[in-house]
């Protein structure tokens, strides 16, 4: 989870909240590969991690949305993704998805 800034980890009895957000560098465009870090808004993903000590991992994670900066692009609006940890449309974590196989 080196990609992201853990900001609080909560023990809710059973549950470990972990909220986290992500760095605030320049993240490359998916469609023209131009870096930028202008940031048009946020987003929220909850997704869960590997259970710790036999209690459920959620992590909260707050995902920028970034502008391009190119004007011809067609994607002016991209949310940032983290590869290895919160990957497109996953309800779980990189790390348990792999253990559930």
């Amino acid at each position: 989870m080196s990609a992201l800034v853990i900001e609080d980890v909560a023990d809710e009895g059973d549950l470990i909240r972990v909220t986290a957000r992500t760095r605030d560098d320049p993240v490359p465009c998916p469609v023209c590969g131009t870096p930028t870090a202008r940031v048009h808004g946020f987003h929220g993903r909850r997704v869960a991690d590997v259970p710790v000590d036999g209690r459920r991992v959620v992590v909260s994670v707050r995902l920028r949305r970034l502008a391009c900066p190119v004007l011809g692009c067609r994607r002016q609006t991209f949310r940032e993704q983290v590869p290895g940890v919160v990957e497109r449309y996953q309800r779980r974590t990189s790390r348990l998805a792999d253990q559930l196989g």
